[in-house]
């Protein structure tokens, strides 16, 4: 349903500002010709006249891998302020010459990021992921300023994709490029967020359940699974469904974080719905009047639980309490508005005398 990804806690990296590094470095030997030539290029104060030198550059010294790195990833910089994806083209070059620059992997990066492509951002991050795993021990450690970049610009990417099918692909990318990453916690929740997207909730409980297997007490992920769970239109995932919310309320008794009390809300709500659709109607309603008291600061919340009290009031007859609770509900903009505004018109009508 089109209301999961308001339900994700989405958690935006803060980019750490990166010092260059280069495993890989490329290496032009002082006195050589393409040394030389790169002196006098990095001589040359006119924008276009350096470009044409650097073509020459390439052109002369076409047979050495490094001096063809070197040479597209300057014109990469020369283009990276007007046209980023000429900019990408030339960087793809130098990474053909050389694959392992880390450098050059961060620029693509940024550029990716400047185009607005998050398949890619996440590719080139995990290329540059590859690179640091690889290294020995003191380098990996220099190199940890460049990682927790990577590591950064790729969970971002994948959290600003707004297809779930592409999500759910960038995200098991990712999480194996980066495991052991703070970021892989939320990782869990994007991916279970992209199923529920996708209503594949066989996969999800899949997924899900292993991911709780090992972080069992982690909220976000019980919250969204229960949410899950109660949505699904079969009933066999009730249960489950009650089980993680009550879990849920429990756990955010002690819990300490802003956002706890719609957390703890939320949960009462999910219960409430599972009780709801057992036609256990009058303890529903407890569930989501104590849920309606609690999430009213989020509105995706907010609408969906005062649309399930009202609903819930006018299933056992009270119409009174259920024009009320509509008619707070038609005013929240959430994915339950309309459907709020027209069960209220419903209930509002004039009952056939018996």
């Amino acid at each position: 349903m089109k209301f999961w990804r308001g339900l994700v806690l989405i958690v935006t990296v803060v980019l750490a500002s990166v010092t260059a590094f280069a495993q890989t470095k490329i290496s032009i030997p002082a006195g050589t010709p393409e040394d030389k030539a790169l002196n006098d290029i990095s001589a040359e104060s006119d924008a276009q006249k350096k470009i044409s030198m650097l073509e020459q550059f390439l052109q002369t010294y076409s047979s050495n891998p490094a001096a063809v790195a070197y040479g597209n990833w300057q014109l990469a910089q020369q283009y990276a302020p007007s046209d980023p994806a000429k900019a990408m083209s030339y960087n793809d070059k130098a990474l053909a010459a050389m694959p392992d620059v880390i450098d050059i992997l961060q620029s693509q990066v940024e550029l990716a990021q400047q185009v607005k492509n998050p398949a890619k951002v996440v590719e080139y991050a995990v290329r540059g992921a590859k690179v640091v795993n690889g290294l020995e021990a003191r380098d990996k450690e220099a190199a940890q300023t460049a990682y927790q970049y990577l590591d950064a610009s790729a969970y971002n990417a994948v959290v600003s994709e707004p297809d779930a099918k592409k999500r759910l692909a960038e995200i098991e990318t990712y999480s194996a490029a980066f495991a052991g990453s703070p970021n892989a916690k939320n990782a869990n929740l994007v991916a279970v967020g992209a199923l529920a997207e996708m209503n594949d909730t066989a996969k999800l409980a899949e997924f899900g359940e292993k991911a709780l297997a090992a972080d069992p007490n982690n909220i976000g992920l019980l919250t969204l699974m229960a949410n899950a769970y109660v949505e699904d239109p079969k009933p066999a995932y009730l249960p489950k469904a009650a089980t993680y919310a009550h879990k849920v309320i429990e756990l955010s008794k002690s819990d300490t974080s802003p956002n706890a009390r719609v957390t703890e809300g939320f949960a009462h709500e999910i219960l409430g719905y599972s009780l709801l659709r057992e036609d256990k109607t009058p303890q529903a309603i407890v569930e989501l009047k104590t849920a309606s008291t609690m999430v009213k600061s989020d509105p995706v919340k907010n609408s969906i639980t005062l649309y399930r009290l009202g609903y819930a009031y006018a299933k056992s007859n009270q119409m009174a309490q259920a024009k009320e609770v509509l008619t707070e509900a038609a005013n929240v903009e959430g994915p339950f508005q309309q459907s709020s505004k027209d069960l209220l018109l419903k209930v509002s009508k004039p009952r056939a005398a018996k």
